[in-house]
């Protein structure tokens, strides 16, 4: 049986995300991030070839939380789930992509920025949030967001640096987990997999913990 993303993202706290390209770069830094345990990972859906890559890639890593981000429209949520998609992700909460989702019985991660949008999109039925821009947002507004809405599942998203000072402040300030993009993937090769190792054993145990 497969996890649930909720439990994962819980225990784990890290969710690495970048978008796929053509040749041997997306197989190579999903080795890496299944070499360093991680065990969901977002592919953002910025090119026409993210499709076809995330189909072999879904062959290859039968065992990883594969999901879909930047999801605009129905046909795309539709293609992606029939490609293996185990949740999809959204920069803001987007009717269409929420049936589909609903359909297909598949976690959906809406963006908000506001408390409204967290709110509302809760009402609907997201169980995880995704709290983006998260360098625009800042630890602060986490804190101020739980004060009405103490249960929120929020996943920050957008700035997060890969490291447990970074990483920790907006544990600290109450999100479920983080998204981690460009900044992660500045490092390549043993550098990626030593430091993503290091970084997953601190947040795990801090759940742990917690």
């Amino acid at each position: 049986m497969r996890p649930r993303l909720t439990d994962v993202l819980a225990a784990d706290r890290l969710l690495p995300l970048f978008t796929p390209e053509p040749g041997e770069t997306a197989a190579g830094r999903l080795t890496i991030l299944r070499r360093a345990g991680i065990r969901a990972v977002e592919l953002t859906h910025r090119s026409p070839q993210t499709l076809a890559a995330f189909r072999t890639l879904r062959g290859h890593f039968p065992e990883v939380l594969l999901g879909a981000g930047t999801v605009l429209s129905a046909a795309d949520a539709e293609a992606f789930a029939q490609a293996g998609a185990d949740f999809i992700v959204s920069p803001c909460w987007i009717p269409a992509v929420a049936r589909v989702c609903q359909e297909r019985g598949l976690p959906y991660l809406p963006g908000a920025g506001t408390v409204r949008e967290v709110f509302e999109a809760q009402q609907e039925g997201a169980e995880i949030v995704k709290l983006f821009p998260g360098e625009v947002l800042g630890p602060a507004f986490v804190r101020a967001l739980l004060g009405p809405l103490p249960h929120s599942r929020v996943l920050v998203t957008g700035g997060v640096q890969p490291t447990r000072q970074s990483v920790g402040e907006w544990l600290q300030a109450g999100a479920l987990a983080v998204g981690l993009g460009s900044q992660l993937f500045k490092l390549n090769g043993d550098t990626l997999k030593a430091q993503l190792t290091d970084l997953l054993r601190w947040t795990q145990a801090e759940s742990s913990h917690g």
